[in-house]
């Protein structure tokens, strides 16, 4: 058991998420640099290490300079997968009545969709492509939907596909289909996507991003890529569709407008206004000590496991 600090809460697991993404890279031991020093952005390569960082749990304890939480409260932390965590109080989300503890287990996972479509910027009335729907993707679809776009959700799996439906897409296809080019013009009215949102973490997927955008058409590029192209991304027919080609641009500073929290109060505002509701997205639901079988499942392409979460507690 670890021991509160005075300036944090001990918090017991009532359910973590699984981001597939992210937690198989780090179960294949690869790292995101050439070098092979980083397991993400800043953050050092050493094993073993704690894999996951979306816990929804209970307050067990409050650390003695710590206002504004008590035991028994219901919080988000981003924490791994494990029974018990401490955190600093400053770290930890309060949940709102009507925000379920599967639901908020995803709430850190979901922002990187959120902060993807907001940094596109669309305009209202533009249309919306995204490529890839995992979790990450399927986030930016429920969002997109929240907001009013008009969406196409693309992806191999058919599983994948249905769930962006239920979650608001006018459009889910796989790029395999032989009208596929010719299907999404038709759907966005006889041009592509004025914005096209990269989650699926291949380089083909970013092809596919550039194949489809309208000219003078928008990219973010959201997916962490370990591989490597096999097309030449500045030649044709790309260097005369005057792309804009972008990276998640993350969350505005502490403080700011369209900050971490501001994101996170949105979502939960969706949530409990019920404009947006992610339970399609929760194709997978086990004991805690099944994880070890999740990320063998995983590694053997599984595609259909998109959302999991890991009970802890009733």
């Amino acid at each position: 058991m670890p021991e509160c600090a005075a300036d944090s809460l001990l918090v017991q697991a009532k359910v973590t998420a699984v981001s597939p993404g992210t937690e198989i890279r780090v179960y294949r031991n690869i790292p995101v640099d050439d070098d092979g020093t980083m397991m993400h952005g800043g953050v050092p390569w050493e094993i073993p290490i704690e894999n996951g960082y979306s816990m929804s749990a209970e307050v067990m304890e409050v650390g003695k300079d710590v206002t504004g939480f008590a035991v028994g409260d219901r919080v988000f932390v981003a924490e791994p997968h494990k029974e018990y965590a401490v955190v600093p109080a400053s770290r930890a989300r309060k949940l709102p009545d009507g925000v379920s503890y599967e639901e908020a287990a995803f709430l850190h996972i979901m922002q990187v969709g959120h902060g993807t479509l907001r940094g596109g910027s669309p305009a209202p009335g533009e249309n919306v492509a995204v490529v890839g729907q995992g979790v990450i993707g399927l986030s930016a679809i429920a969002f997109g939907n929240a907001f009013g776009f008009r969406l196409a959700a693309i992806d191999v799996h058919e599983v994948r596909l249905a769930i962006a439906r239920e979650l608001g897409a006018g459009l889910a296809i796989s790029p395999n289909e032989p009208d596929f080019c010719d299907t999404l013009i038709d759907y966005f009215g006889g041009q592509g996507p004025d914005l096209v949102l990269e989650a699926a973490s291949v380089w083909p997927a970013i092809k596919t991003s550039m194949d489809i955008a309208r000219v003078g058409g928008k990219i973010v590029i959201v997916a962490r890529h370990t591989d490597r192209p096999n097309f030449n991304p500045v030649g044709h027919p790309y260097l005369t569709k005057n792309l804009t080609l972008m990276t998640f641009p993350g969350f505005e500073a502490d403080g700011q407008r369209w900050d971490y929290a501001h994101h996170v109060d949105l979502t939960l505002d969706l949530m409990i206004e019920r404009r947006m509701n992610i339970s399609p997205m929760i194709t997978d639901r086990v004991d805690w000590h099944e994880l070890p079988d999740v990320y063998a499942r995983l590694d053997r392409g599984e595609l259909g496991m998109v959302g999991i979460v890991a009970r802890w507690k009733d």
